[in-house]
């Protein structure tokens, strides 16, 4: 007997180890920032290690002990020249897996496109993996993914959606592929959110250069993560804190914060505290980027420093038109994980060759783990 569990527990730390570092997502330490003093309440209704399998499917399904369905959150099959189809989603034991291929036609997967030859696109069409949680969160809540971007010229995303959509927060909106075109891109993680009126379709998101998180060494995310094959992945969260009070990570680091009306981005080992202004009801744009008037630049991150470059604003950060009824961010928020080919990147040019969809090196976009937790109050 004794032998037998000795061959067992070396079977299975070969099996791990072939598959890469496992790791307890429930006791792997929160960022330094949050080691203040509070206690958090791990997730367990939205949180998963992805160590189980679940093959591709061609309809709609419940997976991941009923945490996600393989699709968005409602009918909407995908922005630009983007189709998510079900079958493009799967968990090998390890990782979650959504890939990206080429767009069929007439010979797709399910489900069959709401609108065929979108952006006019006919061989331009791209097939693509989506996720969303069964249930939704609501401030406060920090959440987390460890995710390996895909090597492609596509969006890799996590992100917070409200059913309505009309409240967002991207966790990780990353452009991976240093395809020609898109190496200006590919070299950053987009940390944002937005704030949208469905009809007439309005959209406000905070577009400073800030909003773009770059890294010494790493000219394309994309490259980055796929290490030659050797998979790595990039940890990227956000602490949703209030609804006008939103903290960015990334690897553990805080990097960017926005509270009210001002915001503070870490840039150079320096964090650079501002504030958004207006003229005559619109935002002030300067350089082709939202205009921020600075505040202070220090050393460290001091919320003290934060609230008073708030109280010297008369201008929101996070809704300045009041979309939302000058409430800020309150509403339940799905979370979804996805590819996708946005318009504005066709537009450009910025979209897969055929021989990238068709490499599994590059149109996969991998997630070692996801977890939320809650602090107690």
């Amino acid at each position: 007997m004794k032998l037998f569990k000795t061959i067992l527990i070396v079977i299975i730390f070969v099996f791990n180890s072939s598959f890469g570092q496992t790791e307890d997502i429930e006791t792997l330490p929160l960022p330094k920032h949050l080691q203040d003093g509070t206690v958090w309440e791990f997730q367990t209704d939205f949180s998963d290690d992805f160590n189980y399998t679940y093959l591709p499917q061609n309809k709609k399904t419940k997976f991941g002990d009923k945490k996600w369905i393989n699709f968005y959150q409602s009918k909407w099959d995908g922005p630009g020249t983007t189709y998510w189809k079900y079958n493009h989603v799967a968990v090998d034991g390890n990782d979650l897996i959504i890939k990206a291929s080429r767009w069929k036609g007439k010979n797709e997967a399910e489900p069959k496109a709401l609108k065929f030859n979108k952006m006019n696109k006919p061989n331009g069409g791209i097939s693509a993996g989506c996720i969303t949680s069964t249930k939704t969160v609501v401030y406060p809540v920090f959440i987390e993914s460890k995710s390996s971007v895909a090597n492609i010229v596509l969006a890799s995303d996590v992100w917070l959606l409200s059913p309505d959509a009309t409240q967002e927060i991207d966790i990780m909106e990353c452009y991976g592929g240093k395809e020609p075109g898109n190496s200006y891109f590919a070299k950053s993680i987009h940390i944002s959110h937005h704030s949208f009126i469905r009809k007439p379709f309005t959209d406000y998101q905070p577009r400073d250069k800030g909003a773009w998180y770059n890294r010494d060494g790493v000219s394309g995310w994309g490259e980055y993560c796929w290490n030659n094959g050797d998979r790595k992945y990039v940890r990227t969260a956000v602490y949703w804190k209030s609804p006008v009070h939103f903290e960015h990570y990334i690897d553990g680091e805080l990097v960017r914060v926005l509270y009210d009306k001002a915001l503070v981005t870490k840039v150079n080992g320096k964090w650079q505290y501002g504030y958004p202004t207006m003229t005559n009801g619109k935002l002030d744009v300067e350089y082709g980027k939202q205009k921020i008037t600075s505040f202070s630049t220090l050393d460290t991150y001091s919320f003290e420093e934060l609230k008073k470059t708030s109280n010297t604003s008369s201008v929101s950060i996070i809704d300045p038109y009041e979309y939302q009824g000058g409430k800020g961010f309150t509403k339940p928020l799905n979370i979804i994980i996805n590819l996708e080919s946005q318009d504005w990147h066709v537009k450009a040019d910025r979209t897969p060759t055929d021989a990238d969809l068709n490499n599994p090196d590059k149109n996969t976009m991998k997630v070692d783990w996801f977890r939320v937790f809650k602090p107690v109050h």
